[in-house]
């Protein structure tokens, strides 16, 4: 389902000012560019795109959570990353580098997103050198999250991988309290954090046990709390 019409637009104007590609635009052009978006309604499990298909759009996120996979010829599948934060963007390494998707996108619950044509942010690009220097930035960030995905399965153990992703997770999204972080277990199902680092659900699950018993981490039904970040 898309939704069009003044509203909106304007909501897409207050959004697109997040984007970390456009906070040097002006707003002229970012009106330009809400006026161009398709607003786009996705429901839960839905694929929005599929790896090696062509790719036309940016996605930019405006409410839920999209995962971005890579699956091999057997079906299994590599969570690259999962974006759940309004104003995420992402299809700029496909769209500017090599003209394909390089995942498949998934909706984990129901989204809504801005799509915007490549030819919309070239034209925009063109007349704002701060965002071109931004958009080149994104494709060097996604190259390095790879040559780090890479590496990672390479040289870590699934213990060591499954702990970097909780602390990374509790940086980006952890609530402080008294006893330490936390984290919402709902967001870390053992089925995708296995898919994202890379392994299967049952060494996720001896991952997280061992690292209780290090006390390195405290398990309960709702949270996962890491006592000495």
């Amino acid at each position: 389902m898309r939704t069009r019409g003044a509203g909106a637009a304007e909501g897409g104007v207050q959004l697109l000012r997040t984007v970390t590609y456009l906070q040097d635009v002006s707003p002229l052009s970012i009106a330009a560019v809400a006026n161009r978006a398709r607003w786009r309604s996705v429901p839960p499990r839905q694929i929005i795109f599929r790896e090696g298909d062509p790719c036309r759009d940016l996605h930019v996120l405006v409410e839920g959570r999209v995962e971005c996979f890579r699956s091999s010829v057997e079906g299994r599948e590599q969570i690259m990353i999962v974006f759940d934060r309004p104003g995420d963007t992402f299809c700029v390494s496909s769209a500017f580098a090599t003209g394909q998707n390089l995942v498949t996108a998934r909706a984990l619950t129901l989204t809504r997103l801005g799509v915007i044509d490549r030819g919309t942010f070239v034209d925009v690009a063109g007349r704002n050198p701060a965002m071109a220097l931004q958009l080149v930035k994104a494709v060097s960030r996604d190259a390095a999250r790879i040559m780090d995905l890479a590496e990672s399965l390479a040289l870590r153990t699934a213990r060591a991988r499954v702990a970097r992703l909780l602390y990374e997770q509790a940086l980006a999204e952890g609530v402080r309290s008294g006893q330490g972080v936390e984290l919402a277990r709902e967001r870390l199902r053992e089925e995708e954090v296995a898919a994202r680092v890379g392994t299967v659900r049952v060494h996720v699950s001896r991952s997280l046990r061992s690292l209780v018993r290090s006390g390195t981490i405290v398990l309960d039904r709702a949270l996962i709390r890491i006592p000495d970040l």
